[in-house]
């Protein structure tokens, strides 16, 4: 199991937008300094709340401050772009960082942003199969031409810069859905969830892996899952300081249940339809009694990890150190205490596995 960071972008009272990108910048090579593995950015448009209409530019920066820590988006989204132009911009961004980029990709989620891009939410799946479709053919650098339902391109020339990473990048995908677990399934891709319970995890992991096994794949672990952390010198201390952070951070799935109450989520969108009020309703107490959220001592927060660990096959962890506008030095003590104090508990907890490094 391998060690990442998923960063949301918030603004923080009293800091300008330049310096927040300059913090979240500086944030990566804190990451790299701790010996994290992974770092990936979102993307989100008209959104005041969360400001990251291009996660590949941070990359790009990232990229100069950084020489080992693997870069990427959690997730791009691919509807909204035109994959000639994501492909040319993964594979520019693979060169600037010499191999190290992960590129993660969805569908989208939030209705606001469908609707400045005037698109059909609905339809949202069919546009990122058939974006996926030609972006793995510009990567294979094919010469071709292709009209869709939602995209169009003539390719004639050589792909310039090439990928780096044969064939390609390493592929994530969000997947919560049975529809989205079974092409990243059959794509080999690593698959991505957000605020998944333990038992949700299992089952989906469980399902990829039935696919897989059917179509004669070698399982190796796939799963990365995200976990709200934040570590302090005592149990006190650490749930003192972060709770209102983390339970004002936490209201985004309050606005997600609200959306799907007001009929603005899709029937296609049906796995968060009923996730997002489940969450939504749940305490601080529960968040922390069910591991959606590892506060506390590093001893405590390593134990919810090696947890994890026994339940679940997973590729990686993608913590979450940054709870809406948290103070900047509370994301970075807290990153530092988990790499000093809980990281090397779970890494010797690791054990090693016939079925493969992740």
């Amino acid at each position: 199991m391998r060690f990442g960071i998923w960063s949301p972008t918030n603004p923080r009272e009293g800091v300008s937008m330049v310096e927040l990108y300059r913090q979240q910048i500086e944030e990566v090579v804190v990451a790299e300094e701790c010996g994290f593995d992974h770092y990936w950015f979102y993307e989100h448009h008209v959104s005041p709340s969360g400001p990251m209409p291009s996660p590949n530019l941070l990359i790009a920066a990232a990229g100069e401050r950084t020489s080992r820590i693997r870069l990427g988006t959690m997730v791009n989204i691919l509807p909204y772009r035109h994959p000639l132009i994501a492909a040319e911009e993964a594979a520019m961004l693979d060169t600037l960082t010499n191999g190290r980029l992960d590129w993660g990709v969805g569908r989208g989620l939030k209705p606001i942003e469908f609707d400045a891009f005037c698109l059909s939410q609905a339809r949202s799946r069919e546009a990122f199969l058939e974006h996926m479709h030609i972006l793995k053919r510009v990567w294979a650098d094919e010469t071709f031409e292709f009209h869709g339902k939602h995209f169009h391109i003539n390719k004639t020339s050589s792909l310039c810069p090439p990928v780096v990473q044969q064939p390609h990048p390493p592929i994530y995908v969000s997947a919560q859905s049975e529809e989205s677990l079974r092409w990243a399934a059959e794509n080999d891709a690593v698959f991505c969830q957000i605020d998944a319970l333990i038992e949700e995890a299992r089952r989906d992991q469980e399902f990829y892996r039935s696919i897989q096994i059917a179509r004669g794949m070698t399982p190796r672990p796939r799963l990365v899952i995200t976990r709200e952390v934040y570590v302090a010198s005592t149990m006190e201390q650490a749930r003192a300081e972060v709770q209102p952070w983390l339970l004002r951070y936490w209201q985004l799935w309050e606005r997600y249940a609200q959306l799907t109450h007001q009929g603005r989520m899709p029937q296609e969108y049906q796995k968060w339809r009923d996730r997002a009020p489940m969450l939504a309703a749940m305490s601080f107490e529960e968040l922390n009694e069910r591991g959606l959220i590892m506060v506390g001592t590093p001893e405590h927060v390593a134990e919810r990890v090696i947890e994890h660990m026994n339940e679940l096959d997973l590729a990686a962890i993608a913590c979450v150190f940054k709870f809406g506008g948290m103070p900047y030095d509370m994301v970075l003590k807290s990153m530092r205490r988990f790499s000093s104090a809980a990281m090397p508990r779970i890494r010797a907890a690791m054990k090693p596995t016939s079925r493969g490094a992740a």
